[in-house]
């Protein structure tokens, strides 16, 4: 035990020695991610959320009152902010949505008004393109609102029929459906009064300059191993038997490496946090102070299984550079999840930046989610087991 202790105490002290390594090049990281976060945050979250939207609509031929109900529906405020409707036929439709021209292409069925007016339901086609642009996606949030809303208020009015009729009040039917008539569109119409009450973000809980801070907060945890590769070669075979002989397993060679690695991560991100939380962004709380803890080591058994995998100095830096960003991005660093796709979305929260940033969400709102911690530690225990058994493997 007392010899584990002082090998401990010589990784932590060898740690230390790359502290101005790892300063020097976490000054150079915090530019680099500082102008890429802010670059993304622009983009997402300039002057616009998205560029305007132009949809086709393809009308049958002399039907003048689908005509004005596209027009009406055009001038709701909701939909005449973002979206631009061009008529056409449907073969010129096609051809403007395949070479991008068009975000997506409506086809009006004959005698829709008319369906809907006898309580038909006459599906319209929505023809949205391969590659989903967020443009796209932006229109398919709004057209799928518009069709819950349509069928909130056909549902209510079916309800409402059935009722007069099962109590023998047909003849209330009329005043019935014009009252909820006037109820429910009412509601629709008025749908920008929503955005004055209610701001919906793409980031979740965090704002904007949180999310990329968090995001390039985690990518820097990770790219700071660079800086200390020397640290994180693996030992020599002969130099781990000599360990082993004198009671120094894999295990522990693999924990004290994980706590140096930590303390590291630990010392370049207070400077980082002083800031954060001069600036507001961050809850300087003792929960924040104990996540960010989690963090560093749940990044550090990260780093150190990178460079256990790779066995040698060039490829441990290309590999940690290479996991780190690819599967980052995946997370939904560079792009907020709502964006990727759904398959993607479920992956994320399943990948080491996505239950790092999972966890910095926890130090910047102060509002502690548990599930978040678990997985961080599970994070910790399983990078630990695995850089354990190449070690064991490689000696």
């Amino acid at each position: 035990m007392r010899t584990s202790l002082v090998y401990l105490r010589l990784e932590l002290k060898r740690a230390w020695k790359r502290l101005p390594h790892m300063y020097a090049g976490a000054i150079v990281l915090f530019v680099l991610l500082g102008t890429v976060a802010l670059l993304s945050s622009k983009l997402l979250y300039g002057d616009a959320v998205s560029g305007r939207i132009t949809v086709g609509v393809v009308l049958p031929a002399d039907d003048v009152v689908a005509e004005k109900a596209l027009d009406m529906i055009s001038s709701l405020d909701s939909v005449k902010s973002i979206c631009d409707f061009e008529y056409l036929n449907q073969e010129a439709g096609q051809k403007k949505l395949h070479s991008g021209d068009l975000y997506a292409l409506l086809v009006i069925p004959d005698g829709f008004v008319q369906d809907i007016i006898t309580g038909v339901n006459t599906p319209v086609q929505v023809v949205l393109p391969g590659n989903k642009d967020v443009e796209s996606r932006v229109f398919r949030e709004l057209a799928d609102a518009g069709a819950k809303i349509l069928a909130a208020s056909q549902a209510g009015i079916y309800a409402g029929n059935e009722l007069y009729h099962r109590y023998g009040l047909e003849s209330s039917i009329a005043v019935l459906e014009a009252d909820l008539n006037r109820i429910y569109l009412g509601y629709s119409l008025s749908r920008g009064d929503y955005f004055l009450n209610r701001k919906v973000s793409a980031t979740g809980d965090v704002t904007t300059v949180q999310f990329y801070g968090i995001s390039a907060y985690v990518l820097f945890l990770l790219l700071c191993g660079i800086p200390a590769s020397a640290y994180l070669l693996p030992w020599q075979k002969s130099f781990a038997r000599q360990l082993s002989l004198h009671g120094i397993g894999s295990r522990m060679v693999i924990l004290a490496r994980i706590m140096g690695m930590g303390t590291l991560f630990m010392a370049v991100s207070l400077p980082l946090g002083v800031l954060a939380a001069a600036k507001g962004q961050i809850a300087g709380s003792v929960l924040s102070l104990g996540i960010i803890m989690l963090v560093c080591v749940a990044a550090a058994a990260m780093v150190v299984l990178v460079y256990q995998a790779a066995g040698t100095l060039m490829g441990g830096i290309m590999l940690l550079f290479l996991a780190g960003v690819g599967q980052h991005f995946l997370a939904g660093g560079f792009l907020p999840r709502v964006f990727l796709p759904e398959r993607l979305q479920q992956l994320a929260g399943f990948l080491p930046s996505g239950l790092l940033m999972n966890g910095m969400k926890i130090a910047v709102t102060a509002v502690a989610d548990w599930s978040a911690v678990i997985k961080l530690i599970v994070l910790i225990v399983a990078g630990g087991c695995l850089s354990m058994i190449l070690e064991v493997r490689r000696s």
